[in-house]
């Protein structure tokens, strides 16, 4: 029996599969809320473009600056969910705000591309990789301490985090001082997972499976693992990791994948923590209410701790 915790009831109705016509005025409301935001007095919020890693190609990132931040700040990046084909710099609004003035700090959100056809796996993360080293190599123009970048996504954009920190392990980028995993998916498993079971009627899948979103991303459908940098929950080596926090929703189908890559992550030695937010779902972190804020200062205080400003 789902008992949505309170204020988020409209969430969980927008993620039901089979929506009454209530369903669907909830699920409207919380695209509303989601696109809702204000910028704070004094917060600097601009755009600018970077050459992308493929010849011709631009990346567009948007950075958030807080009231008074001295130069030389710690910084955030943020990839943005919307399972790989959707989703843009708009809908992180709010929360790379919050981070922003919570923290504070910086915060970059980057733009990726968006798989189709034409575009997916590597290209996704590439396009991050692309962004992480901008930002590492251009951090005195940007007004940012090169020494301290943090890493933040949700859903899609988390599974990108994932991958992006082993491979910035694996290829001697630049350090990362924690990745914030926020209702990530990280493997394929997910589906005989307990949390899947159990929440038939919010289950984020295709009837075929060629056309779930896990497939447009890797560009095919396949039988095979994939690789690690696409779902980091097939890596089989993860020491050497940076700091993580894993963030799931009790209601979230991809909630046990999230806790089964935390407890993995602190057997091999890796210092990562992580919330079970009771009684919401799949990317409850777009609902402005006082849950949101308090996971939103869970991260802030974990990114001071990281950043050593506390």
């Amino acid at each position: 029996m789902i008992k949505p915790h309170k204020g988020y009831e409209n969430h969980m109705a927008s993620q039901r599969l089979n929506k009454s016509e209530a369903d669907l005025i909830a699920a409207k409301k919380q695209g509303e809320e989601l696109m809702g935001y204000t910028v704070p007095e004094g917060m600097r919020v601009e755009n600018f473009e970077i050459d992308g890693p493929e010849e011709n190609q631009k990346l567009s990132l948007r950075i958030y600056k807080p009231k008074g931040l001295q130069e030389n700040a710690p910084v955030v990046m943020d990839i943005h969910g919307g399972g790989w084909v959707g989703g843009n710099l708009d809908i992180d609004n709010y929360r790379c705000i919050e981070l922003a003035q919570r923290t504070p700090c910086a915060v970059i959100g980057v733009d990726y591309r968006l798989s189709n056809a034409q575009v997916h796996y590597p290209q996704p993360l590439m396009d991050c990789f692309t962004a992480l080293n901008y930002i590492y190599n251009h951090a005195n123009e940007l007004g940012v301490d090169k020494d301290r970048i943090a890493l933040h996504g949700t859903s899609a954009g988390a599974n990108l985090v994932a991958g992006l920190s082993l491979y910035v392990r694996d290829h001697k980028g630049p350090e990362i001082k924690l990745s914030v995993l926020n209702c990530p998916v990280l493997s394929l498993e997910y589906i005989h997972d307990p949390a899947f079971q159990q929440l038939k009627d919010y289950r984020m899948r295709a009837s075929r499976p060629d056309e779930n979103v896990e497939y447009i991303y890797l560009g095919e459908y396949t039988e095979d693992t994939p690789e690690m940098y696409a779902f980091a929950g097939y890596c089989e080596d993860l020491k050497g990791l940076n700091p993580h926090m894993v963030i799931v929703g009790e209601y979230d189908t991809l909630r046990d994948d999230g806790i089964r890559y935390a407890n993995r992550l602190l057997a091999t030695g890796v210092s990562c923590e992580m919330i079970v937010a009771p009684r919401v779902g799949h990317g409850f972190c777009t609902v402005k209410q006082p849950l949101t804020e308090w996971v939103h200062e869970g991260v802030a205080m974990s990114l001071r701790r990281e950043f050593n400003m506390i």
